[in-house]
């Protein structure tokens, strides 16, 4: 029994495979030299270098600058305004009757007390208008202070 092999291989090439031209090993170290010199060459052309120049002899020191604190004004005082004289008004037109000194303006609001005519009043309020009549915020000789009719008070000098 005989066995034919119509081609014999190897694991790295067919064996009736055309030979590979030789090495010429002088050239691959020539090339492979010129390429080592051409990166480095490169690298070295693209680095950082630190260019030492002289400074100019004609370059003056820069002045040194005081700084002087900026004063700050003093605050205004603002004079003190002449409280305003309060005007006084007298209980008048009462046909001698007494005046109702009352809590709120009104004629329903409670009377607070009676003040007799010639009594003189101060003003301590905004007028006020209830039930149709003008109503004056005042204050007596004795402290009490609340709403009496307008038309039964006179301005007084």
């Amino acid at each position: 029994m005989s066995i034919a092999f119509s081609r014999v291989t190897s694991s790295f090439r067919p064996v009736d495979a055309t030979p590979l031209p030789p090495v010429h090993w002088p050239s691959a170290f020539v090339g492979l030299f010129l390429a080592v010199l051409v990166v480095v060459s490169i690298a070295w052309l693209a680095a950082p270098r630190r260019v030492d120049r002289p400074l100019p002899a004609a370059v003056a020191p820069l002045p040194v600058v005081q700084v002087a604190p900026t004063p700050i004004p003093a605050p205004a005082v603002a004079a003190p305004e002449p409280a305003p004289v309060p005007e006084k008004v007298k209980v008048a037109n009462t046909g001698g009757s007494n005046l109702n000194l009352r809590a709120n303006a009104g004629e329903r609001s409670q009377r607070l007390k009676s003040v007799p005519e010639g009594s003189l009043l101060e003003i301590v309020g905004a007028d006020q208008t209830a039930d149709g009549v003008v109503w004056r915020n005042v204050r007596d000789a004795s402290g009490a202070s609340g709403f009496v009719a307008a038309k039964f008070v006179v301005k007084t000098q």
